[in-house]
């Protein structure tokens, strides 16, 4: 019998005329012997299972309709001889975010022991909306989802049987490794005081950000430490409490003794710039709210995973206790290299960036754990790349390149943050595909998952020649939805004159970098059709990369400042655009040597952490001298973030700052300098 022949997906029988932003709980009964027994679920959009109210596992890994992934849970330890009952809180966002797209709701599951079906989702199946998730659709932001509103004092509506969901079963199996979940929950108790909120009707998210906060000492606010205890009477709404739970991502989990209907906003972030955590940075929210039960209020949230180095809380109570607080980490099993790396400065470097990628690992690689958790190609080559030296990982980005693909679409290019839908794309980033496959295959020698997706790298190539205009070059991408963006430098960045403002174009406008970007898939392209050899096909692309990167050249080429231009005609402006042409080998020999004496004098507005790796890539490759410059600027950039006191890798050198305040402090794509260390340094 086939795992799930008896099953079914179903849904909560509920009134909604909608479901978004609503939970549900699913409970049935099934007799079990003793012996191996596995769980098979799937969700859509979040699920969390509870054997005999002992939790087990969480975390959908977010997919597609037309391939739905399930998980495969060992409950043997969860179940006893007998009777048991299966709990499976169920969450649905209903709508597209950066993380997911919006797909029919519903959850299906089957128990097995050896090969014996004992129970399997149907209608018979007893479900209730969860009445405590109050649903409010109140975004963290456009990335991440919903924010959390959870009243712990509402009463659970009656249990009824589930109806049928509109899906059909397109099931495969999980393709990456389930999350190790932490235990313990992490959470040092570093600050606290009492506060006063200003404006209630405000969002809980800038109620945090303008309270007022004053300290006070433990011995003036605590009547007991252990577990914290407090009996104000000064005029101050509550008390607010600070962890450091350090840079981490993971499961909120807290213990709190409270009168009923106590509100407590928790906010989560990365730094104290503000001498607070920073809960509301324009329309983000950073902020949960939690509404007490009477008593003892122990609650761990699985559906949503925080990155944060900090979590505060503001209990609006006079009175009450907190035993614990902080969250359960959450992390991909890895086997981590142990380089051999003398220098001490660069030791650090190294353990710091491959912290900051293992944070950026999870169902799929994301750009960061705290402010997105999305999966990009442009970002996620960098961590492909660094992750062969720090893990010798293979299957991760495997599964990656494989969810990226299924996002290809009729115009040949690739959703922007598979499998979610988002309202932009940015058409360099599907050129940078063809490369990550061509890198995989170079590292793993794993030539099959080239030829498994050579139709998608094909297709996605030729959609890229036939945007060939008559001059020989690829124009910009023209219209609302095409976000002509390379890096996060003026001229670069593809913005209007406001922030979140994208630049459309209306008329052709033609940009070295995508061309380099371009010309980079037909060379990659090429050299996949070598080693599946298709050899024809490989002489045709290879001479298209050649013949872009003349065009480029006699294009672009600025005689006066003998570097050159990232738009026709302009003058020359970043040395991104001088290192792109140095990558693709476009760059006549006799023109080499002013290019890179350009970057090397920092002629040029710089480039950014996440495009480093294309310009030091290139500048060793033109001249191996080259590398005592790449290794001074790589001491001198990431040495000083190490000054600042990070714990990981920054998205910018700008740090927090950056991007309206909303620089995130841990980057997968800033862990350039593994890669650099172990392809031509130390040689890992």
């Amino acid at each position: 019998m086939n795992t799930f022949d008896l099953a079914q997906w179903i849904i909560c029988d509920s009134d909604l005329q909608e479901i978004k932003d609503k939970a549900f709980i699913y409970k049935t009964e099934f007799l079990a012997p003793k012996g191996k027994t596995t769980l098979y679920i799937a969700a859509h959009s979040q699920y969390a299972v509870y054997i005999n109210v002992v939790f087990v596992d969480a975390g959908q890994y977010d997919d597609y309709e037309d391939w739905q992934v399930y998980d495969t849970l060992d409950i043997t330890d969860f179940i006893k001889d007998g009777q048991n009952e299966l709990l499976v809180w169920h969450y649905v966002a209903g709508q597209d975010f950066s993380t997911r797209s919006k797909l029919v709701p519903g959850i299906i599951f089957s128990v097995f022991s050896d090969d014996k079906c004992l129970l399997s989702s149907g209608v018979d199946c007893l479900s209730t909306i969860d009445n405590r998730v109050l649903g409010l659709c109140e975004r963290v932001n456009r990335q991440l989802g919903f924010t959390l509103d959870f009243d712990a004092s509402a009463a659970l509506g009656d249990f009824k049987p589930c109806i049928l969901a509109k899906k059909e079963k397109n099931l495969s199996p999980r393709p990456v490794k389930k999350l190790i979940t932490e235990n313990e929950v992490s959470g040092k108790l570093v600050d606290f005081g009492v506060f006063t909120d200003f404006d209630k009707r405000a969002t809980k998210a800038i109620r945090m950000q303008n309270a007022a906060l004053l300290k006070r000492e433990k011995s003036e606010l605590f009547v007991e430490t252990k577990p914290l205890k407090w009996d104000i009477t000064d005029d101050a709404d509550g008390i607010w409490i600070l962890y450091d739970c350090d840079e981490s991502a993971g499961l909120l989990d807290f213990c709190l003794d409270l009168p009923r209907g106590t509100e407590v906003l928790i906010g989560f972030g990365e730094h104290l710039d503000d001498g607070r955590v920073r809960t509301s940075i324009g329309e983000r929210s950073f902020c949960f709210r939690y509404i007490a039960k009477e008593g003892m209020n122990e609650f761990f949230y699985p559906l949503f995973r925080l990155g944060l180095r900090y979590l505060s809380l503001h209990i609006y109570s006079k009175t009450g206790r907190v035993s614990y607080a902080g969250i359960r980490r959450q992390h991909y099993p890895l086997n981590r290299n142990n380089h051999t790396i003398v220098n001490p400065l660069h030791r650090q470097i190294y353990d710091i960036a491959s912290k900051t990628l293992s944070l950026c690992m999870h169902e799929h690689y994301e750009d960061c754990p705290w402010r997105e958790q999305a999966l990009y190609t442009m970002d996620s080559r960098v961590q492909c790349l660094c992750g062969y030296y720090a893990f010798s990982e293979y299957e991760f980005p495997k599964a990656n390149f494989r969810l990226i693909a299924h996002s290809l679409k009729e115009d040949g290019l690739l959703d922007l943050c598979p499998p979610g839908k988002v309202i932009v794309n940015i058409p360099c980033f599907t050129a940078v595909f063809v490369r990550q496959i061509y890198e995989y295959v170079l590292y793993s020698k794993d030539v099959d998952l080239a030829d498994e997706l050579f139709d998608v790298l094909k297709k996605i190539v030729d959609g890229f020649l036939n945007r060939v205009s008559e001059n020989g070059l690829i124009p910009s991408y023209k219209g609302e939805g095409n976000w002509n963006f390379y890096e996060w430098k003026k001229g670069l960045d593809g913005m209007g004159d406001e922030f979140d403002d994208f630049a459309v174009l209306t008329e052709d406008v033609y940009e070295l970098p995508l061309n380099a970007f371009v010309s980079d898939a037909f060379f990659c392209f090429s050299k996949l059709c070598e080693k599946l050899g298709k050899n024809d096909l490989s002489e045709e692309y290879q001479n298209y990369s050649l013949k872009l990167n003349r065009r480029m050249d006699e294009a672009f080429w600025c005689e006066e400042y003998s570097a050159y231009s990232t738009r026709l005609s302009e003058k020359p402006t970043h040395e991104l655009t001088q290192g792109l042409m140095l990558f693709v080998n476009a760059v006549p020999q006799e023109k080499v040597k002013a290019i890179t004496e350009h970057i090397k004098n920092g002629d040029f507005i710089s480039t950014t952490l996440s495009m480093t790796i294309y310009v030091y890539d290139a500048l060793i490759r033109a001249d191996e001298s080259n590398l005592d410059y790449v290794i001074n600027d790589i001491e001198k950039k990431w040495g000083t973030m190490i000054e600042k006191g990070c714990q990981t890798f920054w998205e910018t050198e700008l740090g927090a700052d950056d991007f309206e305040k909303a620089g995130s402090l841990c980057h997968g794509w800033a862990a350039v300098p593994i890669y650099i260390f172990g392809k031509y340094l130390y040689k890992f």
